[in-house]
């Protein structure tokens, strides 16, 4: 036992370093969570009668249906970063995002998310089908989207339309702390989007009479 114990001793000093500790930190995850920043058209709040607009469950390409912030590296290449990871699902966050500036470019109207009971009378239904999102290789954020507006029950179309738009992240340092703008920036362009969408809501024609 006494010739085993200085080589037991000398592998734990080399198992804990200069230190002397074991034990080696690691990053604090950081959470982000996407906002709505659409300005709204109006103060007042939506009448009683408000027209009835719902916002259907987003859909999502396979590469960001995960909890952790996606980064484009390069085309065809994609950054994971096991510690940036988003507050909630990425698909839900767009949803309420997009339903909350809706609400707020639409004064006369009142957004609702999936699911809705059946009898529930809505002027139209917004679905959102997902390409790209997210922060680029050349530190832009950019966002691909095919957006639709159905009919209450019916699957064709009152308008279907792909958009696409890019915004470059207001950045205060050098530091992975730019994810921050980045985030904000993806906030801006749902804002985008929600304008676009909103207008062709507004231009819809008059449905007919019950």
């Amino acid at each position: 036992m006494r010739t085993r114990l200085p080589a037991l001793l000398a592998i734990l000093s080399l198992a804990s370093g200069p230190s002397g500790c074991v034990l080696k930190r690691t990053p604090n995850a950081r959470f982000f969570a996407l906002r709505s920043v659409a300005e709204a058209t109006a103060e007042q709040a939506a009448p009683a009668d408000a027209i009835l607009v719902g916002v259907l469950p987003v859909l999502l390409p396979g590469h960001l249906e995960r909890p952790q912030v996606v980064t484009w590296a390069g085309p065809g290449e994609v950054r994971i970063d096991e510690f940036l990871r988003w507050a909630e699902p990425l698909d839900a966050a767009v949803g309420r995002v997009v339903a909350e500036n809706l609400g707020s470019l639409l004064p006369t109207h009142r957004v609702i998310r999936a699911p809705w009971p059946g009898a529930t009378p809505l002027r139209c239904r917004v679905r959102l089908e997902l390409a790209r999102f997210g922060p680029q290789a050349n530190g832009d954020v950019a966002l691909a989207v095919r957006w639709i507006l159905l009919p209450e029950r019916s699957e064709r179309p009152y308008v279907a339309r792909s958009w696409s738009a890019r915004r470059t992240p207001v950045r205060t340092t050098q530091t992975d702390a730019d994810v921050s703008a980045a985030i904000e920036a993806m906030s801006g362009l749902l804002a985008d989007l929600s304008r676009e969408i909103a207008a062709a809501i507004v231009a819809l024609p008059e449905p007919a009479p019950r």
